[in-house]
């Protein structure tokens, strides 16, 4: 998870968002299950926006959208709150994985967990791994919430992390390497800028890269 700015919202959310909403709480009021259309919260220009404001990757976990499915999910659930079903600040892009298996509200409010479009949001203060396993960063209170409620420990993002982690472990390899048989005891800023990629906002899991560089002090 990493800080996301949000953009304005997309023309079509501007144009119909009253519209949509009134529609949809109507039916409600008639079938208490009613969901909304994700024809219309999940328009194509929404997505594009949101995939803009995350760099192609999902809010909560950081995997590509490019390489999985991906969903618009509802920061507060629509059984929480119907009228914010077509918010554009309740709308954030989710993995499959993170939206469907994520804890409902009743067992982890989202008021307990990092919002990664907050102002200020710091999910680099809550937020730890060892090597490709996600912690709570001293033990704090909302990196524990976070972890659980999207379920950012499961198996299938250990291996995704573990493979990202041993691309970054090949280039290190190989300018270790470098520096042995050039016989320097530094990296170049070129090797830098290379392994500082890594933790770009566009490159999956750059959260966790941030913290592999912060121990090698790059």
């Amino acid at each position: 998870m990493i800080p996301i700015k949000r953009l304005p919202p997309p023309d079509v959310l501007v144009r119909n968002e009253e519209r949509w909403r009134t529609a949809f709480l109507e039916q409600r009021a008639n079938d208490p299950q009613k969901r909304p259309s994700s024809r219309q919260y999940a328009h194509p220009d929404i997505v594009s926006a949101l995939e803009t404001m995350s760099h192609h990757k999902c809010f909560y976990c950081e995997q590509s959208t490019k390489q999985t499915r991906r969903e618009v999910d509802h920061y507060i659930d629509v059984a929480e709150d119907p009228a914010r079903a077509f918010t554009w600040t309740n709308l954030y892009l989710s993995c499959w994985e993170c939206n469907h298996q994520k804890q409902p509200h009743r067992a982890i409010p989202t008021t307990d967990c990092l919002d990664p479009c907050a102002p200020n949001a710091q999910p680099c203060a809550h937020l730890v791994f060892d090597d490709e396993l996600i912690r709570a960063r001293e033990g704090s209170a909302q990196g524990l919430a976070t972890i659980k409620k999207y379920r950012l420990s499961r198996p299938d993002l250990d291996h995704k992390r573990l493979k990202q982690l041993q691309l970054f472990n090949k280039a290190l390899g190989q300018i270790k390497d470098a520096m042995i048989a050039e016989g320097r005891k530094h990296m170049n800023e070129k090797e830098k800028a290379l392994l500082r990629s890594f933790r770009a906002p566009d490159f999956p899991f750059s959260l966790m890269f941030s913290v592999v560089l912060e121990r090698l002090h790059l």
